[in-house]
């Protein structure tokens, strides 16, 4: 009997988790004023801050198995980007992944955040980088996944074939529709302003092609560990991928097997348990031939 209760209350609380509005719960949401736009974020458990970036066009319910995986261990603070997810728009015409890692940067000071790990997805990871180069002090690790230096523009994007369909009955494309399509609705579900979902739409898909613009330079500058992730069919080429890990003179590196830009949504077990590993650790750069020594 008292076996079969505590596998109800188990169950219970498991369908409870999943059952988490992540990105819209209306109990643990807030928003802060950081300069001419109200950020919206949520916060869930304890410990050390471990800050999580969406991708583009997104909001931070697409970070939503994160959340879950990583409050058990890190007080996750899940934010959502200017100009996307519930965070308002402003009057800026331009975009930039510099100006949300300034956003950011405020919305760390007005959370008196001294220091965080961070987690960033596609867009998320460029603002990590933007934030790597002007506040480094506030960022203690970092892993980005499916990130780029350079703006889609300068060839580092594979491209899509349009004409392309996968398969409904494939089992990947079955384990990711549901996130996909939530996350291409997140806009007209979530936009503050509905009146300004055009002109956002298109600032996020001019920033996307022409930004970031980091120099080799520039990352061989930034003196903060980064693991760099990113699927072994990402949508970014697998060589501007490594030329990022190369110039970033504290990096790691982790390729997804069988996936693409949205690998924490194809193989969450992998991804997630990989950013656990690399968190929980100090960084040390490893001599290529130690064991000979």
């Amino acid at each position: 009997m008292k076996k079969l209760l505590f596998l109800g209350i188990l169950f219970l609380s498991q369908t409870l988790i999943a059952q988490i509005p992540y990105g819209s719960n209306t109990k643990v949401g807030k928003r802060v004023q950081v300069g001419d736009i109200s950020m919206y974020y949520e916060i869930y458990g304890k410990g050390e801050p471990l800050i999580l970036l969406h991708g583009g066009y997104g909001s931070s319910e697409m970070m939503g198995g994160m959340i879950e995986a990583f409050s058990k261990k890190y007080q996750v603070i899940a934010v959502d980007s200017r100009s996307q997810g519930r965070t308002t728009d402003s009057d800026e015409k331009v975009l930039t992944y510099a100006q949300m890692a300034l956003d950011v940067n405020g919305f760390m000071d007005k959370l008196q955040i001294k220091k965080a790990k961070f987690v960033g997805w596609s867009d998320g990871g460029d603002i990590a980088l933007e934030l790597a180069l002007i506040h480094p002090e506030k960022i203690n690790k970092a892993v980005i996944l499916g990130a780029n230096f350079t703006g889609e523009v300068s060839g580092v994007f594979i491209g899509v074939d349009t004409t392309w369909r996968m398969n409904p009955a494939d089992p990947l494309f079955a384990k990711t529709k549901k996130e996909l399509a939530k996350y291409f609705s997140t806009y007209e579900r979530m936009a503050p302003d509905k009146s300004k979902i055009a002109s956002a739409k298109k600032k996020a898909t001019d920033n996307a092609y022409n930004n970031p613009k980091i120099t080799l330079a520039q990352l061989n500058s930034i003196q903060v560990p980064f693991l760099v992730m990113a699927g072994d069919h990402d949508m970014f080429t697998i060589e501007h991928t490594i030329a990022l890990y190369k110039n970033l003179p504290q990096a790691s590196l982790y390729i997804v097997p069988d996936a693409t830009h949205i690998s924490p949504w194809e193989e969450p077990e992998l991804v997630h348990a990989e950013i656990l590993r690399y968190l929980g650790k100090p960084y040390r750069k490893l001599d290529p031939v130690y064991f000979w020594k």
